[in-house]
């Protein structure tokens, strides 16, 4: 632990002193492309904005545990800065890491919460402080992209303070690191418990390439954990402790590999999984659902992305520049060369695979979330019933992470306390 702190501190020192970046995130996977045309849907589901390049979800932040005014106060800093842009046209493109980067700036109020933290004697306002500090992180390194140097650091210090609301805390349950091995690759996932006494069903949550793997803190503090469910967040192909993995038609492999080390722990019931996946996510789970249907009891899916988008040339030339450049990075190709990345996306679809023939109907209960406006998603779900014996679909708010947000994670309890034997 000890050396973990001292790294830990020279990377705050490296992190803020200010210095040039090899490169932009902007520019990463984005050698050329210009910016596309932001169209309403890109607005209202993923929280872009005219003259951003990154999305500005304000209240998904605050719901995990960020605060407004610190928010507001890096984007106003960034915002108003007088120095170099990357791309003129983007607010958050400020190329010299210092002041008005957008890295920089959410280190700086992160940095500001981890001295907060350090100067608490209260074990449970310390532990707050460190979620904050760890929110902050996690927005400096958005859209956490291979190559990001400075994004990558951030992101590291995002895990450290994640794990120090753990340690600091004794009413957030057991938390635990896991490491399992995939292909010579050594893997961690990330497990939270309401203990390791007694045996728990556990929800695998695949995040989207969007989201951190500290984004579900409170999925489980407030909705999963008080009914005795754990989970265990694993990242998607080329992010974070997965970087090493390259997104491939195979994507659900790693899943069985997590699985397997999953039904090793005493404390949890491996005959009760489950799946939460948002977008492509969805890929992985559905392929392990249709491939070995056995190991999963019930699945959520919101927004499912796992056929058009990857065949539809136009789907793929409407995503925002942002996520289009996170796309082609995890593919490790540029979103500048757009006919080389085409034909091999098509490969991703379950469709293209032969796995949604709509013939043999899978067991696992599937439950969808479905923006009926994001019309990509909604004609994916149909496949989806097609090819499941169990299906539910609920139809969600298009306008991103809200205040509605919060019943559809009611429903996601009940879904999995229905089908879990607990």
């Amino acid at each position: 632990m000890g050396s973990e702190i001292n790294l830990t501190q020279n990377l705050s020192e490296t992190l803020f002193k200010p210095r040039r970046q090899g490169l932009e995130t902007s520019l990463i996977s984005n050698s050329g492309c210009p910016l596309p045309e932001l169209l309403p849907q890109a607005q209202a589901i993923f929280g872009f904005n005219e003259h951003w390049y990154r999305p500005l979800n304000r209240f998904y932040w605050t719901w995990l545990g960020g605060n407004l005014l610190d928010i507001e106060e890096a984007l106003s800093h960034i915002a108003s800065s007088q120095n170099s842009r990357t791309r003129p046209t983007c607010l958050d493109t400020v190329e010299e890491y210092g002041p008005g980067n957008w890295i920089y700036e959410f280190n700086t109020i992160a940095q500001k919460r981890v001295q907060q933290a350090g100067e608490c004697e209260d074990n449970e306002r310390k532990a707050h402080h460190y979620r904050m500090a760890s929110r902050y992180f996690a927005i400096a390194a958005y859209p956490y992209l291979k190559g990001d140097t400075l994004a990558q650091q951030a992101a590291l210090l995002c895990r450290r303070y994640y794990r120090a609301i753990f340690e600091a805390s004794t009413t957030c349950g057991y938390y635990s690191e896991e490491t399992f091995t995939f292909q010579g690759h050594k893997i961690t996932a990330y497990l939270h418990s309401p203990d390791n006494t007694a045996v728990h069903p556990c929800v695998l949550v695949l995040g989207s390439y969007e989201q951190s793997c500290t984004d579900f803190f409170r999925f489980f503090n407030d909705y999963l954990r008080p009914r005795g469910i754990a989970i265990m967040v694993l990242e998607m192909p080329g992010q974070g402790n997965c970087a090493s993995l390259k997104l491939e038609p195979q994507s659900s492999d790693y899943l069985k590999s997590a699985i397997e080390h999953l039904q090793a722990l005493p404390f949890i019931d491996g005959t009760n999984l489950g799946f939460y996946a948002r977008g492509v996510a969805a890929l992985a789970a559905m392929r392990l659902c249709l491939l070995e249907p056995q190991l999963i009891k019930a699945a959520v899916l919101v927004n499912p992305l796992i056929d058009r988008l990857y065949m539809d040339e136009q789907a793929l030339l409407s995503i925002p520049l942002c996520l289009r450049s996170s796309f082609a990075n995890r593919l490790d190709l540029d979103a500048s060369h757009w006919d080389t990345l085409i034909p091999q996306a098509q490969i991703l679809s379950l469709k293209k695979q032969g796995l949604l023939t709509g013939g043999v109907r899978a067991k696992p209960a599937i439950l969808c979330l479905d923006a009926r406006e994001m019309k990509l998603s909604s004609e994916d779900v149909k496949l989806i019933e097609r090819s499941f014996k169990d299906v539910t679909t609920l139809a969600i708010s298009s306008g991103g992470f809200n205040a509605g947000s919060l019943t559809m994670l009611n429903e996601v309890c009940k879904f999995f306390v229905k089908h879990f034997v607990i």
